[in-house]
């Protein structure tokens, strides 16, 4: 089996999960760091044992050995610099968002389409062994109909720091972000086509220039109705995901699922990371010449929910409260 080299673009806490990721899997191989600054590129570079570092994009792309990409950038940055990539003739595994806008996401979707290329988007929750439950428990019919879902990630950042407690040199963003990890999982496991959106969105922030919280509705082609609600101003950090069925109601809270109060699903005791099942799936569709199991084309159905609830704030209050600082 050939060996696949691959360049991480970016050395964040998403990055770094990426590369314990593809250590983990036969015959890949780290060959090198894109980072934005010298030291901690280098320093990322060091740890994870890649012989090449750069702080240019375009030098890393330019080494015929290079087969891969993994974009861990900034989220504003990954419609460029995927598209670099696929320009380059690489493969590509984009973190979420794919892009900040629905035009952003369009653009990509239609270079990944047109090439030969493999771009996989990293919507995780995809891969993990809860989410891989609630996707086959609802598709085998034991719900009976899915009258609602209702989802909600709620926590406190005030400051422009990530998960990891680093100052982040770049801004979050709640809808296009974290909105579309909601979003997508409720369109993954509804699997029918949106048939109207409704939202709110708070204007920006002062502090740091972006909206702190959102609220969506959804009403599928099946009937269901998705409730989303996601927040930067909870004091109290709370996250849920609840069906309510014709048989019942489905509770999904963190490594546990209950059916009418019953614990149907549980995560083993030492699960495979959703991460490096997600990554595997991207090294086989290049190794198998297969199409990505979660394809640029299937995140771009969550793009276009979120740029709706973006669009109509826009359209009902004027883009001076909304428009966010970056363009695509």
């Amino acid at each position: 089996m050939a060996s696949i080299n691959c360049c991480i673009v970016g050395y964040g806490g998403i990055a770094e999960f990426h590369a314990e990721a593809l250590a983990q899997i036969e015959n890949v191989r780290i060959h090198s760091i894109v980072g934005r600054r010298d030291e901690p590129t280098e320093a990322f570079a060091t740890k994870h044992s890649a012989p090449h570092w750069f702080t240019d994009l375009d030098q890393a792309l330019a080494d015929d050995d290079l087969d891969a990409v993994v974009i861990a950038s900034p989220s504003e940055l990954h419609v460029q610099q995927t598209l670099a990539a696929i320009s380059a003739d690489k493969h590509v595994l984009v973190e979420i968002p794919i892009a900040i806008s629905h035009k952003g996401a369009r653009n990509l979707a239609g270079a990944a389409r047109s090439s030969d290329l493999k771009v996989q988007v990293a919507h995780t929750r995809r891969f993990d062994e809860v989410g891989r439950f609630v996707k086959d428990f609802v598709g085998s019919g034991k719900t009976g109909q899915i009258y609602q879902n209702q989802s909600y990630s709620l926590w406190f950042r005030h400051e422009n720091v990530g998960w990891t407690g680093y100052q982040r040199s770049w801004v979050d963003d709640i809808l296009f972000h974290h909105g579309c990890h909601l979003v997508d999982f409720s369109l993954w496991t509804i699997d029918s086509d949106v048939r109207r959106v409704r939202g709110e969105l708070a204007p920006l922030h002062p502090i740091n220039g972006t909206s702190m919280d959102v609220s969506m509705l959804i009403r599928f082609a099946n009937e269901t109705i998705a409730t989303i609600n996601l927040s930067y101003n909870a004091r109290q950090p709370a996250s849920g995901n609840r069906y309510l069925c014709e048989n019942g109601v489905l509770e999904v809270n963190g490594k546990t699922a209950r059916f009418n109060g019953e614990q149907v699903f549980q995560t083993s005791e030492n699960p495979e990371s959703g991460i490096v099942v997600q990554n595997r799936d991207f090294i086989d569709a290049i190794r198998n010449n297969r199409q990505p199991t979660c394809s640029a084309d299937e995140a771009l159905k969550s793009m276009i929910v979120l740029q709706q609830v973006y669009d109509q704030m826009v359209t009902i209050e004027g883009v001076e409260k909304y428009k966010r600082r970056w363009e695509e």
